[in-house]
Order: C-alpha cells, then sequence, then structure tokens
C-alpha cells in the first residue's frame, strides 16, 4: 500500500478550496465514468452472491 502525505496545517479558506476541488473531481469522474462503475458495483455484487449461493450446498458435514 502507498502512502500520501498531504498538508494538514491549511487555513479554513485553502481547506475549503480543497474540498471544494475534490467535489467538482468527483462531479467530473461520474459524469465520465458512473455507468461503468455501477456495472462494475453490480457485477462484484453478483458474483458474491453466486459465490455465497454456493457455499451453502458446498458445506461440508460436521461430523
Amino acid at each position: 500500500m502507498k502512502t500520501v502525505k498531504i498538508t494538514t496545517h491549511w487555513t479554513a479558506e485553502q481547506a475549503a478550496d480543497i474540498y471544494m476541488l475534490l467535489d467538482e473531481l468527483k462531479s467530473l469522474i461520474w459524469q465520465s465514468y458512473g455507468d461503468d462503475i455501477i456495472k462494475m458495483h453490480r457485477k462484484i455484487a453478483h458474483e458474491q452472491l453466486k459465490k455465497e449461493e454456493g457455499n451453502v450446498f458446498n458445506d461440508d458435514p460436521l461430523f
């Protein structure tokens, strides 16, 4: 895992500017990739559900 260090002694105005920048960036990314992100999450959820359903029928007896 990579750690990224950021400045932690901003003025309130600087912090607000960064917050607004990140909010705008989030919106722009969502406009470009929102549908793909939704599809990815649905695929992951579907795969997890299939895996869980498979585990229910493949349980080994306890004895």
